[in-house]
């Protein structure tokens, strides 16, 4: 009998653990690194046993990149946005860019992104900003999301740039109140950053759709260096770069 609990017992530790290594290996446990402050979040797909219909939400997005002169610095495109199910991703860090991620970060080329989630099954809502974001200025989008389709993910071009992007990867909603996150640069990965005007189309150089390709897989953006024609003390930013706020209504 001594004999058959301590099988028993080792046979349980050992389910335990490879379910906690699937876990830690499954992106939905891996945390976005945007900087968080006071939330409340849906617990799972079930958890909000009181909402069987759609809820709506309102998120603001501010621009918090330096307001070094008109229209500098760092623009953001007209965001996008979608709630979806915990393990869908509109990117990965570490991995490479779909192309409709790639045509956001080059270009702010939104459609081809807002087509592919709006026709996805685990995509709820999709929304998109009505106009770019300045430095120092917000914008208010609202959004549905439900029970199960709680994760809500958003990316906007930093538009002085090569391939940078301001993003949110699947981040919980909260249950009621206020979710307040500080979401940082990317490096899309599919473009050299020359930093260079001819290769950038944002209103400090006005070259839409000209690239230097690359293949590389998503990462967190160097920011502006000086390799190029553009100057770090106008363009570059330090930290995150938008402050995005997420009420329940």
């Amino acid at each position: 009998m001594k004999a058959f609990l301590m099988l028993f017992v080792a046979v349980f530790s050992l389910a335990f653990l490879v379910g906690c290594d699937k876990q830690m290996m499954d992106g939905n446990s891996i945390a976005d690194p945007a900087i968080e402050s006071g939330s409340r979040a849906f617990p799972g797909p079930a958890g909000d046993v009181l909402e069987t219909q759609g809820v709506r939400y309102r998120v603001t997005i501010e621009n918090i990149t330096p307001a070094t002169a008109p229209g500098a610095s760092q623009p953001l495109s007209p965001p996008v946005l979608a709630t979806h199910l915990p393990r869908f991703h509109v990117f990965r860090v570490g991995r490479l860019a779909s192309d409709e991620l790639r045509q956001i970060a080059e270009d702010a080329v939104d459609g081809p992104l807002v087509s592919k989630l709006e026709n996805d099954g685990r995509v709820l809502d999709v929304q998109k900003g009505g106009g770019v974001i300045l430095p120092g200025q917000s914008m208010t989008v609202e959004i549905t999301a439900a029970p199960g389709f709680h994760r809500l993910s958003l990316v906007s071009m930093l538009v002085n740039t090569n391939d940078a992007f301001a993003a949110l990867d699947a981040i919980r909603l909260p249950i009621f109140g206020e979710k307040i996150l500080y979401a940082r640069a990317y490096d899309a990965g599919t473009e050299a950053n020359t930093e260079l005007k001819d290769h950038i189309p944002g209103p400090c150089c006005g070259s839409p759709h000209v690239r230097v390709p690359t293949t590389e897989p998503v990462r967190m953006h160097e920011g502006i260096t000086g390799r190029g024609d553009l100057d770090p003390q106008i363009y570059d930013w330090d930290g995150p770069v938008a402050k995005i706020t997420i009420e329940r209504m």
